[in-house]
């Protein structure tokens, strides 16, 4: 292996790594440079010349500091595609424990996501965008992340993970778009613009370079998505507001964590649509043929307002002597009554009578459409 192979391996990294972490080079170069045992990259290079040449182990210890950056195989580079194209449903899902108590974390379309029994915390990929965990109140005596010393703990994890999933973003993205040039200007990492002043489509707001680039192209004010950051407010008339500034004093960090304290158990809310869907489903399952299937679709259901139901049958394709068992038993279990109507009506097929002889929607189609075409021109 060429003397000059580890030194080239060290340059990458620290290239890397200033992408991650969204600093200058040098000072990336400056990091590496101590994990080396020297002051700064200058005094690298010169030990270089003098002789001296990094070893495997020097290299393994620099992308030690890029495993604690980016999240899992971002250190040495994404295996396949990018680290955006990967995480936006990732797979990487992580175990642990916290004095005994297990959770997992894990990353959904950039935000991170941490649950225990109980609990469930997300920190929003939004820089700016509040933490938020939320606790079943059903067994909230019980759970230990209602204590604040535990719940501190967790929300480290996650803002861990968090600044990791960030790095991982800012390393795939051009280097404009995470450090501005001297002059303010940063480039868009999505639709490619450039420019020193930036809008934000929901809350209008005016964004310098440097803010955009420091919130990860996130609205610092109303945490709105790159895809919605532009360089002009072009939905704006002439007779619209102007866009305004966003103050350095509103580039806080992260809000405190909010606790919601919630009862997490499903329920059932029955209304109208629900009471049809469950009673035309048992309809159906007590159809025996095609022109009973198409009566139990074709009915009219009435949901009172109490829930009980009117159920209007069109005479030629429902019997009128037939008790629909299911639909009745549905009900029983709902607790609701059930009346029935017949009526005739406007059918779309001709001869309903032939869906009796079958249970087959082909072959009631193929006959019906034989009895079409029968029709004499006169």
């Amino acid at each position: 292996m060429k003397p000059t192979y580890y030194l080239k391996k060290l340059k990458e990294l620290s290239k890397r790594y200033a992408r991650a972490q969204q600093i200058p080079l040098h000072k990336a170069r400056d990091a590496v440079a101590e994990i080396l045992g020297f002051s700064h990259w200058h005094d690298v290079t010169k030990a270089h010349r003098a002789g001296w040449t990094p070893t495997k182990e020097h290299v393994s210890a620099v992308e030690t500091l890029l495993v604690e950056a980016l999240p899992g195989d971002e250190a040495g580079g994404p295996r396949s595609g990018t680290f955006i194209g990967d995480s936006i449903f990732e797979t990487d899902i992580q175990h642990g424990t916290i004095d005994g108590h297990e959770y997992t974390i894990a990353t959904s379309m950039g935000d991170v996501h941490l649950h225990g029994t109980g609990w469930h915390l997300q920190v929003p990929e939004a820089p700016y965008e509040e933490p938020r965990l939320e606790i079943a109140k059903q067994i909230r005596h019980e759970a230990p992340v209602y204590e604040a010393a535990f719940q501190q703990e967790v929300l480290n994890i996650a803002i861990k993970r968090a600044q990791q999933v960030r790095a991982g973003i800012a390393s795939d993205w051009p280097r404009r778009s995470t450090k501005p040039d001297k002059d303010g200007f940063v480039r868009h990492p999505i639709y490619g613009a450039v420019s020193d002043k930036w809008f934000c489509l929901h809350c209008e707001a005016s964004i310098t370079g440097e803010q955009i680039a420091e919130s990860l192209w996130h609205c610092p004010r109303c945490d709105a998505s790159p895809l919605d950051v532009f360089e002009s407010p072009w939905w704006l008339g002439e007779q619209d507001a102007q866009p305004e500034p966003i103050a350095d004093n509103e580039m806080q960090g992260r809000p405190e964590l909010v606790v919601d304290v919630l009862d997490t158990r499903l329920k059932l809310e029955l209304d109208a649509e629900k009471v049809t869907l469950l009673i035309r489903s048992a309809l159906v399952e007590d159809a025996l043929n095609v022109s009973e299937r198409l009566g139990a679709l074709f009915a009219d259901i009435f949901v009172h307002d109490d829930n009980d139901v009117c159920i209007t049958f069109d005479e030629d394709l429902w019997p009128e002597h037939k008790e629909p068992i299911s639909a009745l038993a549905v009900a029983g279990h709902l607790g609701i009554n059930v009346d029935k109507a017949f009526c005739l009506r406007e059918l779309p097929f001709a001869w309903p009578g032939l869906g009796g002889h079958t249970e087959s929607t082909a072959e009631y189609t193929q006959t019906m459409l034989k009895a079409y075409a029968n029709q004499r021109a006169d």
